[in-house]
């Protein structure tokens, strides 16, 4: 007669810090255990990401609360951002079932750049995509995080169309397909593109706010080879009103 396996929290925990990125660290997996088996009702773990660019670190703290049957549960996690002139850009990324940034689009956002995620539209009552940044501009909320700008479905943002639009060279047709992802998640990609009659390797990040790529050198000094796609540059002001339609929790 088979029994139903019993679930293991501490190898489910283990496996969600897997999933969102944030590695399977020796130490990581001790701080855990040591966590879990604390009378403490929270606890916090750190973390380093390796994925940031060069002059910036990113450092993770990792919270868990548990419930008074005793099960621990990954809630939060705050990243911070130094960078060369000892800056520090901080944010506290919550976790759930549904919608959770992994540790490298949280460094990405952390970063300036965009990432796209699916989301339940309550107008809609649909599931659909959107980009969204971190506005460093304003002020931060009283949580102490940044807001979100979000670039919805009606801003009409194809990154196909924008690749296919940038001069970009593909040995393969999956290596397209696989930039699209990679460049969708706020990666710095790296690329082959036309410039000045040849082809040369750089780097790309798109920039769904203008509609474009931004592309770089290897060292990634800017090259400004690409331009917004040809009839929108008058619609940015209009569509900039559709910004902050819904507020985007994740």
């Amino acid at each position: 007669m088979e029994t139903t396996k019993e679930f293991d929290q501490v190898q489910y925990l283990k496996d969600q810090l897997k999933y969102l990125g944030f590695g399977e660290d020796s130490t990581l997996h001790e701080d855990l255990e040591k966590g879990i088996e604390s009378p403490k009702q929270q606890f916090e773990i750190k973390a380093v990401s390796d994925k940031a660019l060069s002059g910036n670190t990113v450092d993770f703290v990792l919270k868990f609360n548990k419930s008074e049957n005793g099960g621990a549960f990954f809630n939060s996690y705050l990243a911070t951002l130094k960078n060369e002139k000892d800056e520090s850009f901080s944010h506290n990324f919550y976790v759930s079932k549904e919608n959770t940034f992994t540790a490298k689009e949280a460094v990405n956002l952390l970063e300036g750049r965009s990432v796209k995620i699916e989301f339940h539209n309550p107008k809609t009552d649909q599931v659909e995509p959107a980009f969204v940044k971190l506005d460093f501009k304003e002020p931060k909320t009283e949580k102490g995080n940044y807001n979100f700008q979000n670039f919805y479905k009606n801003y009409g943002i194809d990154t196909a169309e924008i690749v296919e639009k940038s001069n970009l060279v593909f040995a393969q047709p999956e290596y397209k397909e696989n930039t699209i992802k990679s460049l969708e998640k706020g990666n710095v990609v790296k690329v082959k593109f036309e410039l000045d009659d040849g082809v040369i390797e750089g780097k790309a990040v798109l920039n769904p706010q203008y509609k474009n790529l931004n592309l770089y050198d290897m060292d990634m000094n800017r090259i400004n080879t690409n331009k917004p796609l040809q009839g929108l540059e008058d619609e940015r002001e209009h569509d900039k009103a559709n910004v902050r339609e819904q507020s985007i929790k994740r």
